[in-house]
Protein backbone atom coordinates (compact mmCIF):
# COMPACT_ATOMS: atom_id res chain seq x y z
CA UNK A 1 0.00 0.00 0.00
CA UNK A 2 1.37 3.29 -0.67
CA UNK A 3 1.79 6.20 1.50
CA UNK A 4 -1.16 8.63 -0.38
CA UNK A 5 -3.29 5.12 0.25
CA UNK A 6 -2.47 4.85 3.70
CA UNK A 7 -3.32 8.28 4.43
CA UNK A 8 -6.47 8.92 2.23
CA UNK A 9 -7.77 5.40 4.26
CA UNK A 10 -7.35 6.99 7.61
CA UNK A 11 -8.72 10.52 6.69
CA UNK A 12 -12.06 8.70 5.43
CA UNK A 13 -12.29 6.84 8.37
CA UNK A 14 -11.65 10.02 10.02
CA UNK A 15 -14.54 11.91 7.85
CA UNK A 16 -16.53 9.09 8.67
CA UNK A 17 -16.32 8.96 12.46
CA UNK A 18 -16.27 12.89 12.88
CA UNK A 19 -19.80 13.08 11.08
CA UNK A 20 -21.02 10.83 13.49
CA UNK A 21 -19.72 12.50 16.65
CA UNK A 22 -21.35 15.90 15.22
CA UNK A 23 -24.59 14.59 14.78
CA UNK A 24 -24.60 12.84 18.35
CA UNK A 25 -23.36 16.26 19.70
CA UNK A 26 -26.34 18.31 18.57
CA UNK A 27 -28.61 15.65 19.81
CA UNK A 28 -27.00 15.08 23.07
CA UNK A 29 -26.91 18.99 23.42
CA UNK A 30 -31.06 19.22 22.45
CA UNK A 31 -31.77 17.16 25.18
CA UNK A 32 -29.07 18.22 27.71
CA UNK A 33 -28.90 22.04 27.27
CA UNK A 34 -25.07 21.86 26.92
CA UNK A 35 -22.77 24.79 26.08
CA UNK A 36 -20.06 22.36 26.26
CA UNK A 37 -21.86 19.74 24.33
CA UNK A 38 -22.26 21.52 21.93
CA UNK A 39 -18.98 23.02 21.41
CA UNK A 40 -18.03 18.96 21.31
CA UNK A 41 -20.50 18.95 18.34
CA UNK A 42 -19.14 22.00 16.59
CA UNK A 43 -15.81 20.99 16.84
CA UNK A 44 -16.89 17.51 15.40
CA UNK A 45 -18.49 18.90 12.43
CA UNK A 46 -15.21 21.44 11.46
CA UNK A 47 -13.33 18.23 11.73
CA UNK A 48 -15.82 16.39 9.34
CA UNK A 49 -15.88 19.34 7.19
CA UNK A 50 -11.65 19.65 7.11
CA UNK A 51 -10.80 16.37 6.60
CA UNK A 52 -12.95 16.46 3.19
CA UNK A 53 -10.38 18.85 1.91
CA UNK A 54 -7.63 16.67 3.37
CA UNK A 55 -8.84 13.88 1.17
CA UNK A 56 -8.31 16.30 -2.08
CA UNK A 57 -5.07 17.01 -0.77
CA UNK A 58 -3.60 13.58 0.08
CA UNK A 59 -4.90 12.88 -3.03
CA UNK A 60 -3.12 15.69 -5.47
CA UNK A 61 -0.16 16.53 -3.46
CA UNK A 62 2.53 14.69 -5.02
CA UNK A 63 1.33 15.45 -8.49
CA UNK A 64 3.81 18.11 -10.47
CA UNK A 65 2.54 20.63 -12.31
CA UNK A 66 4.53 23.44 -14.09
CA UNK A 67 3.57 25.73 -11.46
CA UNK A 68 4.33 23.03 -8.57
CA UNK A 69 7.50 21.10 -10.30
CA UNK A 70 8.08 19.20 -7.35
CA UNK A 71 4.58 18.61 -6.07
CA UNK A 72 1.87 20.56 -4.37
CA UNK A 73 3.14 19.50 -0.66
CA UNK A 74 2.34 22.67 0.47
CA UNK A 75 -1.28 22.29 0.72
CA UNK A 76 -0.91 20.25 3.54
CA UNK A 77 0.75 22.71 5.54
CA UNK A 78 -2.27 25.18 4.62
CA UNK A 79 -4.40 22.88 5.17
CA UNK A 80 -3.01 22.50 9.06
CA UNK A 81 -2.44 26.12 9.12
CA UNK A 82 -6.30 26.93 8.58
CA UNK A 83 -7.48 23.98 10.98
CA UNK A 84 -5.22 25.00 13.73
CA UNK A 85 -6.94 28.26 13.40
CA UNK A 86 -10.92 26.87 12.99
CA UNK A 87 -9.96 24.87 16.18
CA UNK A 88 -8.82 28.29 17.54
CA UNK A 89 -11.57 29.73 16.72
CA UNK A 90 -13.95 27.01 17.74
CA UNK A 91 -12.26 27.35 20.92
CA UNK A 92 -13.04 31.26 21.08
CA UNK A 93 -16.21 31.22 20.75
CA UNK A 94 -17.05 28.58 22.94
CA UNK A 95 -14.76 30.75 25.34
CA UNK A 96 -16.59 34.06 24.59
CA UNK A 97 -20.01 31.97 25.11
CA UNK A 98 -19.36 30.59 28.03
CA UNK A 99 -18.50 33.86 29.75
CA UNK A 100 -21.91 35.13 27.85
CA UNK A 101 -23.67 32.60 30.23
CA UNK A 102 -22.19 33.37 33.65
CA UNK A 103 -22.30 36.76 33.26
CA UNK A 104 -26.04 36.88 32.78
CA UNK A 105 -26.25 34.06 35.51
CA UNK A 106 -25.00 36.60 38.18
CA UNK A 107 -27.13 39.48 36.97
CA UNK A 108 -30.19 37.39 37.46
CA UNK A 109 -31.03 36.46 34.15
CA UNK A 110 -33.12 33.32 33.14
CA UNK A 111 -30.79 30.25 32.95
CA UNK A 112 -32.63 26.95 32.15
CA UNK A 113 -30.85 24.16 34.40
CA UNK A 114 -29.05 21.57 32.64
CA UNK A 115 -30.81 18.37 31.71
CA UNK A 116 -27.93 15.60 32.82
CA UNK A 117 -29.72 12.41 31.80
CA UNK A 118 -28.49 11.28 28.54
CA UNK A 119 -24.55 12.91 28.99
CA UNK A 120 -22.98 9.67 30.22
CA UNK A 121 -24.05 7.81 27.54
CA UNK A 122 -23.05 10.14 24.84
CA UNK A 123 -19.65 10.63 26.99
CA UNK A 124 -18.77 7.19 26.61
CA UNK A 125 -19.55 6.81 22.76
CA UNK A 126 -18.10 9.73 22.15
CA UNK A 127 -14.71 8.75 23.76
CA UNK A 128 -14.44 5.55 22.66
CA UNK A 129 -14.90 7.21 18.75
CA UNK A 130 -12.99 9.59 19.62
CA UNK A 131 -9.87 6.94 20.94
CA UNK A 132 -10.07 5.04 18.56
CA UNK A 133 -9.94 8.01 15.87
CA UNK A 134 -6.58 9.15 17.54
CA UNK A 135 -5.00 5.98 17.71
CA UNK A 136 -5.55 5.09 14.33
CA UNK A 137 -4.37 8.39 12.91
CA UNK A 138 -1.59 8.46 14.92
CA UNK A 139 -0.75 4.32 14.07
CA UNK A 140 -1.14 5.19 10.29
CA UNK A 141 1.28 8.39 10.81
CA UNK A 142 4.06 5.60 12.19
CA UNK A 143 3.63 3.68 8.88
CA UNK A 144 5.00 7.06 7.38
CA UNK A 145 7.66 7.71 9.59
CA UNK A 146 5.55 10.38 10.97
CA UNK A 147 5.36 12.39 7.93
CA UNK A 148 2.06 13.20 7.17
CA UNK A 149 1.20 16.62 8.36
CA UNK A 150 -2.26 15.96 7.30
CA UNK A 151 -2.11 12.99 9.83
CA UNK A 152 -0.78 14.74 12.62
CA UNK A 153 -3.57 17.63 12.55
CA UNK A 154 -6.08 14.88 12.59
CA UNK A 155 -4.50 12.57 15.51
CA UNK A 156 -4.61 16.26 17.54
CA UNK A 157 -8.00 17.11 16.44
CA UNK A 158 -9.16 13.66 17.70
CA UNK A 159 -7.25 14.22 21.22
CA UNK A 160 -8.70 17.51 21.43
CA UNK A 161 -12.10 16.75 21.36
CA UNK A 162 -11.24 13.36 23.12
CA UNK A 163 -10.41 15.23 26.06
CA UNK A 164 -13.33 17.89 25.53
CA UNK A 165 -15.85 14.43 25.79
CA UNK A 166 -14.66 13.07 28.44
CA UNK A 167 -14.27 16.32 30.71
CA UNK A 168 -17.33 17.73 29.73
CA UNK A 169 -19.18 14.03 30.07
CA UNK A 170 -17.75 13.34 34.24
CA UNK A 171 -18.00 16.80 35.27
CA UNK A 172 -21.68 17.19 33.97
CA UNK A 173 -23.04 14.05 34.98
CA UNK A 174 -21.54 14.70 38.42
CA UNK A 175 -23.39 17.75 38.37
CA UNK A 176 -26.76 15.82 37.95
CA UNK A 177 -25.85 14.83 42.19
CA UNK A 178 -25.44 18.03 43.19
CA UNK A 179 -28.98 19.36 45.18
CA UNK A 180 -30.27 22.29 42.61
CA UNK A 181 -31.07 23.98 46.34
CA UNK A 182 -27.59 23.35 48.01
CA UNK A 183 -25.04 25.65 47.87
CA UNK A 184 -23.22 24.32 44.94
CA UNK A 185 -26.75 24.86 42.89
CA UNK A 186 -25.65 27.03 40.67
CA UNK A 187 -23.82 24.40 38.89
CA UNK A 188 -27.08 22.69 37.51
CA UNK A 189 -26.94 26.72 35.82
CA UNK A 190 -23.50 27.57 34.43
CA UNK A 191 -21.18 24.43 35.83
CA UNK A 192 -20.89 23.67 32.01
CA UNK A 193 -19.61 27.52 31.07
CA UNK A 194 -16.91 27.01 33.44
CA UNK A 195 -15.90 23.60 32.41
CA UNK A 196 -16.03 24.91 29.09
CA UNK A 197 -13.20 27.82 30.15
CA UNK A 198 -11.36 25.15 31.96
CA UNK A 199 -10.93 23.47 29.15
CA UNK A 200 -10.23 26.50 26.66
CA UNK A 201 -7.19 27.21 29.36
CA UNK A 202 -6.18 23.25 29.08
CA UNK A 203 -6.49 22.42 25.01
CA UNK A 204 -5.53 26.09 23.80
CA UNK A 205 -1.64 25.15 23.61
CA UNK A 206 -2.25 22.67 21.10
CA UNK A 207 -3.73 24.61 17.66
CA UNK A 208 -1.14 27.10 18.29
CA UNK A 209 1.54 25.19 18.42
CA UNK A 210 0.22 23.44 15.25
CA UNK A 211 -0.27 26.68 13.62
CA UNK A 212 3.38 27.84 14.00
CA UNK A 213 4.38 24.93 12.97
CA UNK A 214 2.23 24.86 9.76
CA UNK A 215 3.08 28.60 9.21
CA UNK A 216 6.95 27.40 10.01
CA UNK A 217 6.65 25.02 6.89
CA UNK A 218 5.21 27.11 4.43
CA UNK A 219 7.70 30.19 4.75
CA UNK A 220 10.69 27.16 4.56
CA UNK A 221 11.63 27.41 7.81
CA UNK A 222 14.07 25.10 9.73
CA UNK A 223 12.33 21.47 10.54
CA UNK A 224 10.49 22.31 13.84
CA UNK A 225 10.31 18.39 15.09
CA UNK A 226 13.73 17.77 16.78
CA UNK A 227 13.33 14.03 16.46
CA UNK A 228 12.82 13.84 12.66
CA UNK A 229 15.82 16.42 12.48
CA UNK A 230 18.20 13.77 14.77
CA UNK A 231 16.99 10.92 12.35
CA UNK A 232 17.66 13.24 9.25
CA UNK A 233 21.22 14.14 10.90
CA UNK A 234 21.95 10.60 11.69
CA UNK A 235 21.37 9.33 7.89
CA UNK A 236 23.96 12.33 6.51
CA UNK A 237 26.16 11.46 9.24
CA UNK A 238 25.98 7.87 8.12
CA UNK A 239 26.50 8.33 4.49
CA UNK A 240 28.82 11.28 4.31
CA UNK A 241 32.95 11.02 5.43
CA UNK A 242 33.53 12.97 8.75
CA UNK A 243 35.70 15.08 7.83
CA UNK A 244 33.17 16.42 4.61
CA UNK A 245 30.20 16.82 5.75
CA UNK A 246 30.13 20.54 7.65
CA UNK A 247 26.71 20.99 8.12
CA UNK A 248 23.10 20.91 7.19
CA UNK A 249 19.91 22.57 6.37
CA UNK A 250 16.43 20.75 6.49
CA UNK A 251 13.15 22.09 6.06
CA UNK A 252 9.69 20.28 5.68
CA UNK A 253 6.68 21.59 3.55
CA UNK A 254 3.80 18.58 4.35
CA UNK A 255 5.07 15.53 3.68
CA UNK A 256 7.92 16.85 1.34
CA UNK A 257 11.57 17.31 2.97
CA UNK A 258 14.53 19.35 1.44
CA UNK A 259 17.75 18.39 2.79
CA UNK A 260 21.01 20.42 1.68
CA UNK A 261 24.42 18.69 2.93
CA UNK A 262 26.75 21.39 3.31
CA UNK A 263 30.64 19.62 2.39
CA UNK A 264 33.68 21.07 2.78
CA UNK A 265 35.20 22.35 -0.67
CA UNK A 266 38.48 20.60 0.43
CA UNK A 267 37.37 17.39 0.52
CA UNK A 268 34.76 17.25 -2.34
CA UNK A 269 38.00 17.96 -4.55
CA UNK A 270 40.07 15.07 -2.98
CA UNK A 271 37.30 12.82 -3.30
CA UNK A 272 35.92 13.53 -7.03
CA UNK A 273 32.94 14.44 -8.73
CA UNK A 274 32.21 10.35 -9.26
CA UNK A 275 32.45 9.58 -5.50
CA UNK A 276 31.01 12.96 -3.84
CA UNK A 277 27.61 11.68 -6.56
CA UNK A 278 28.01 7.91 -5.16
CA UNK A 279 27.78 9.37 -1.74
CA UNK A 280 24.73 11.72 -2.30
CA UNK A 281 23.13 8.94 -4.19
CA UNK A 282 24.14 6.45 -1.37
CA UNK A 283 22.63 8.78 1.25
CA UNK A 284 19.20 9.88 -0.81
CA UNK A 285 18.22 6.17 -0.53
CA UNK A 286 18.48 5.58 2.68
CA UNK A 287 16.43 9.00 3.37
CA UNK A 288 13.94 7.50 1.42
CA UNK A 289 13.72 4.63 2.71
CA UNK A 290 12.22 6.82 5.88
CA UNK A 291 10.73 9.74 4.41
CA UNK A 292 9.39 9.28 1.06
CA UNK A 293 9.46 12.54 -0.35
CA UNK A 294 12.75 13.96 -0.02
CA UNK A 295 15.10 16.12 -2.18
CA UNK A 296 18.76 16.09 -1.26
CA UNK A 297 21.16 18.58 -2.36
CA UNK A 298 24.74 19.25 -1.51
CA UNK A 299 26.62 22.54 -1.42
CA UNK A 300 29.75 23.88 -0.99
CA UNK A 301 30.16 25.48 2.51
Amino acid sequence: MTNASIEKKALVVGAIINIIMAISGWLAYYFSNSQAILLDGNFSFIAFFVTLIAIRISTIKARTTDTFPFGQYVYEAIFSLGKGIMIIGVLLVALIMSISRISHYLNGAQTDALNTGVILIYTVAMVVLCLILALYCRHQNKKLNNSSTILRAEYLGAKVDGFMSLAAGLALFGIGYVNIEGSFGFLHYIGDAILVILLVLLLGKGPFVLVRDSFVEMTGGVLQNKEEKMSIESILAECFPTDLLKESYISKTGSSYLVVAYIHGQGADNLGYETLEKIKTQALEKLKQSYQHTILEVALA
